[in-house]
């Protein structure tokens, strides 16, 4: 039986939003991405080839992520010890499976997934906690989307064999990202892989602690990646 407090019977309190253009659940940043930037298929992404069209776009993606306040909702934490976490992401998982785009995903399919999960001859508390509390589990998909495609466009930028060539926009970019915590490990290696001085600098102003622009975390990757080139460079 489940102590009271317990993860499973913890209430978040997320009540069912309506989007006014239709049976939508993501937001309309997520929702009208170009491909294959809504779909996170990252064999598709890897391919993609460096066009100026294609950076632009990519260019046009995390500016608009970063620009959305609607794409960081204050999404409620499971008490302790945060198992949640992985019943949310498995659901997220079958979201992405059945609604791949993500423009497709509806309240109805979501409701859908949700009644499939609870058909299941066996369901765990917190798959069960998921399909009593979906609201939650698509308000924490939010970020999450908004994180892994942030990760997927520096990721994308760093297979280019001269990624310094986007310097003049990327690195601007990719401070901004690990400052708000989207796709920051990306952005930080991406900074990494462009060794130019305008990179470094940033990676030098987002290392700084204790009260430096980057979380504690991100700070440390940074001083991390400095310390590596400055090994490779010893006249840096």
């Amino acid at each position: 039986m489940s102590e009271p407090g317990s993860e499973e019977t913890w209430d978040p309190r997320v009540a069912r939003w309506h989007d006014p253009e239709g049976d939508y659940v993501l937001p309309r940043t997520l929702r009208t991405l170009p491909p294959p930037w809504d779909a996170g298929d990252w064999t598709r992404i890897a391919r993609l080839p460096r066009t100026g069209e294609h950076l632009e776009e990519a260019r046009r993606v995390v500016t608009a992520l970063l620009a959305d306040p609607a794409l960081s909702p204050q999404v409620p934490q499971p008490p302790p010890p945060g198992l949640l976490w992985h019943a949310w992401e498995e659901f997220h998982r079958a979201v992405g499976e059945s609604m791949p785009r993500t423009g497709d995903v509806t309240w109805s399919g979501v409701d859908a997934l949700a009644r499939a999960w609870q058909d299941r001859p066996r369901l765990y508390p917190l798959q069960r906690h998921v399909v009593r509390h979906v609201e939650a589990a698509m308000l924490a998909l939010i970020p999450s989307l908004r994180d892994d495609i942030a990760d997927s466009v520096f990721r994308w930028l760093a297979l280019d064999p001269d990624p310094a060539r986007f310097g003049e926009w990327a690195v601007e970019l990719a401070e901004r990202c690990v400052t708000e915590d989207i796709g920051a490990d990306s952005a930080l290696d991406f900074l990494g892989a462009l060794r130019t001085e305008e990179a470094v600098s940033a990676l030098r102003r987002l290392s700084a602690q204790p009260n430096g622009p980057a979380s504690w975390q991100n700070a440390e990757a940074a001083r991390s990646i400095l310390f590596d080139l400055e090994s490779d460079d010893p006249d840096r």
